[in-house]
């Protein structure tokens, strides 16, 4: 019987596990790691980005007929969204991976720091971003202050899908549903699978929360540069 045969008669959670240390595993060669969480970030980010290009009225119109716009559009999505979603996934995913050698983990805890660890890197690497924007490509008039100042209002808008960060926010819900799979196999807590009900509630949940505290630490970032 060859492997594909074996992995399409597996049960769900087997074909997770095997899907898991094939291709995200920390025994893969260093280059093959990276590669594999690119590729699941550029097919995260796609879907989204059509749908917000689709969404915005007259935006397709804009980049088709201005060169000069599409040029921007794609370099902000190269320089900000992909390194973002690229970043945090490798930090889920490496998080992970860790947490999968215990054998008596809590998929609950580990879940409810990652969301944390998540959003907090997510808010971060926006603000790193935006300032290297202000210094290279001489964005918010070339002022690393303007360009910290506008990260809250700009990401506490996201979660509406008003602005392309909304994008890049649930960008990282795949990922983010794919390790958390992962580490419900055979958790102590969660001993009846990862598609069990419940293990898909705590994972509806646990998105939701990720896309709430990302709006939350905005909200914070927005008020404290306010007084700032």
């Amino acid at each position: 019987m060859t492997a594909q045969h074996r992995f399409l008669q597996a049960t769900p959670d087997v074909a997770l596990q095997d899907t898991f240390r094939k291709h995200f595993s920390l025994q893969l060669p260093f280059g093959q790691f990276c590669w594999n969480l690119t590729l699941l970030s550029v097919l995260s980010l796609l879907p989204f980005l059509v749908f917000f290009v689709a969404l915005t009225p007259d935006f397709t119109k804009i980049l088709v007929a201005n060169p000069t716009a599409l040029s921007r559009f794609s370099r902000q999505v190269v320089t900000n969204g992909l390194p973002v979603v690229v970043i945090v996934n490798y930090i889920g995913f490496v998080t992970a991976s860790g947490v999968l050698q215990n054998a008596k983990r809590s998929a609950l805890r580990y879940i409810f720091m990652d969301s944390l660890v998540r959003a907090g890197a997510f808010v971060m690497l926006h603000m790193l971003i935006y300032v290297f924007s202000a210094d290279w490509f001489g964005s918010f008039g070339g002022d690393r202050w303007t360009a910290l100042r506008v990260v809250g209002p700009t990401l506490e808008r996201s979660y509406l899908f008003e602005n392309i960060s909304g994008v890049y926010l649930y960008a990282l819900l795949p990922g983010t549903v794919i390790t958390y799979l992962a580490v419900m196999l055979n958790s102590t807590d969660t001993k009846n699978g990862p598609f069990s009900a419940r293990s898909v509630k705590v994972i509806i949940v646990a998105c939701v929360s990720l896309v709430l505290m990302v709006t939350f630490l905005s909200m914070a970032l927005t008020q404290l540069f306010s007084k700032s």
